[in-house]
């Protein structure tokens, strides 16, 4: 039974992800053409949030810069910045954390992907996690022994490659190095037609972060904003 269980699920979140794809080219698409301003790929202070409604199926995607989650954006050094990677990464995961659609489209969270990664000038790093939420568990809650195995796993293996790193590049603080936080959600909302609105709270979560450049399709409508501390709901109404 939990092998199909999973298999299910692999089959699910691969249909969804491919359906994301299709959302967000459209998602892009409106945006040219409403002239929302793209920032560069890599801008501190400016990170991007897409968001794709096709029927029950909700999914969310953000992208911002390692040094407004963290405060920097080289691979770990040191015990200290290695757990400021690990839970920050824990952080992300919590989806309440980060993003609420409205109560009455009754969404339920399935499923969370988050990761850390960056290129230093001599390779790559990643930390990341993926929690799927199990049957009669509430959206927002990820514990699960499953989950902080995995979570272990992650960090002794980040651990292992940063402490690498060190041994080769020890003291070379100004190697250029670029990396960003990368989460996906997507809940199943039980009342899409009464998806309203998305509460945005992440800007709790960050540092000196300014600006988050919002791509949004429905099956009515198609929408591109900008969200600022202090303005952070995505009206979804047509």
């Amino acid at each position: 039974m939990n092998s199909v269980r999973r298999l299910t699920a692999a089959r699910r979140m691969r249909s969804v992800t491919a359906l994301a794809s299709v959302l967000m080219a459209g998602v892009a698409l409106a945006a040219s053409e409403d002239g929302h301003r793209e920032h560069d790929p890599h801008e501190h202070g400016h990170g991007a949030l897409d968001i794709a409604l096709e029927g029950e199926e909700l999914v969310a995607e953000l992208r911002i810069p390692a040094v407004n989650v963290v405060g920097f954006e080289h691979a770990p050094r040191d015990d200290a910045e290695r757990e400021a990677v690990h839970e920050a990464v824990v952080r992300f995961a919590n989806a309440a954390a980060v993003l609420v659609p409205a109560a009455d489209a009754e969404c339920e969270l399935e499923d969370a992907e988050v990761e850390i990664a960056g290129t230093d000038r001599d390779g790559n790093w990643r930390v990341g996690a993926r929690g799927e939420v199990e049957e009669g568990h509430e959206g927002e809650d990820h514990d699960s022994d499953a989950h902080g195995k995995h979570e272990e796993e992650e960090h002794e293996e980040e651990e292992e490659h940063a402490k690498h790193e060190e041994e080769e590049h020890d003291g070379d603080a100004g190697a250029e190095a670029h990396s960003e936080l990368h989460a996906t959600y997507r809940f199943h909302c039980h009342a899409p037609e009464r998806l309203a609105r998305i509460d945005v709270r992440v800007f709790e979560l960050l540092h000196d972060a300014e600006e988050i450049g919002v791509r949004v399709v429905t099956a009515a409508a198609q929408a591109a904003m900008d969200l600022h501390p202090g303005e952070t709901v995505v009206e979804l109404s047509p």
